[in-house]
């Protein structure tokens, strides 16, 4: 049977979410802990690689299990959470269509990035970017919300190999502002590597008064391969915030 899994999980001591040698990964420390429960290897399918250092509230993924009355999905649950650090956490199992996939079967999307409005911090730190520098917030919204739309974000991406195009249409791109936190909401069907930093960063840098609305738009609608990822936000003030796919699935909203 083929079951999908909702993951949350802090990524300040994850070398990301993908199997990689050598180093601590969602993946490979849930793949571990599935092995040892099940006796044989169990590969787990992402909806989503989030990078070094990137949280997540509501990852989504699947893999092929054989459960029995003994281990119900609330014992698989439990069980898992206890196999796994305190940086992991198994939200809930659900059983799946065969023809479900936790990528490519999403519609959309969604990530965070939180921005705190000083110089430092101490409680949150790990989750949002200290920015003690004035910002014109009215230029940085208005660039932010014009990313809506089918674009193609070479300009803010890093290389990879395994991507055919960098073409993504985003549904949502909002900026929203409090006295001491900016939070930027970003949906789109798909993402590209590295994709959020980098249009965060170039929007600081907008707001700071280093680089021009004209440059930004130019970056956006005539994107160059010298450019990649120029401006990146640091990993630990984004967050997967959540993925949408179609209800005939019975999936989490």
């Amino acid at each position: 049977m083929k079951y999908a899994l909702l993951i949350e999980y802090d990524g300040s001591d994850f070398a990301g979410w993908q199997v990689q040698p050598r180093v601590r990964t969602v993946q490979g420390e849930l793949e571990e802990a599935l092995k040892t429960l099940f006796g044989i290897p169990v590969t787990l399918f992402g909806s989503g690689r989030t990078d070094s250092g990137v949280h997540a509230r509501a990852m989504v993924a699947h893999c092929e299990l054989e459960l029995t009355e003994l281990l119900p999905i609330w014992k698989l649950t439990e069980a898992l959470n206890s196999l796994t650090g305190q940086d992991i956490a198994i939200r809930e199992i659900r059983e799946v269509n065969e023809d479900f996939h936790s990528r490519f079967s999403a519609l959309e999307r969604t990530y965070r990035y939180s921005i705190i409005k000083k110089r430092k911090v101490a409680i949150g730190r790990q989750y949002s970017w200290c920015i003690a520098n004035e910002l014109d917030m009215n230029a940085m919204g208005i660039l932010f919300t014009s990313l809506v739309g089918d674009y193609d974000f070479t300009s803010f991406s890093k290389n990879t190999e395994d991507v055919e195009h960098f073409r993504c249409i985003v549904s949502q791109a909002r900026m929203d502002v409090s006295d001491e936190e900016i939070i930027l909401w970003i949906s789109a069907n798909r993402f590209v590597r590295g994709m959020v930093r980098a249009l965060v960063g170039a929007v600081v840098e907008v707001g700071k008064g280093r680089l021009s609305a004209e440059q930004f738009e130019l970056l956006l609608k005539e994107p160059v391969e010298a450019d990649r990822a120029r401006y990146l936000a640091p990993a630990h003030g984004l967050t997967f915030w959540g993925i949408r796919y179609r209800e005939e699935f019975g999936l989490w909203a």
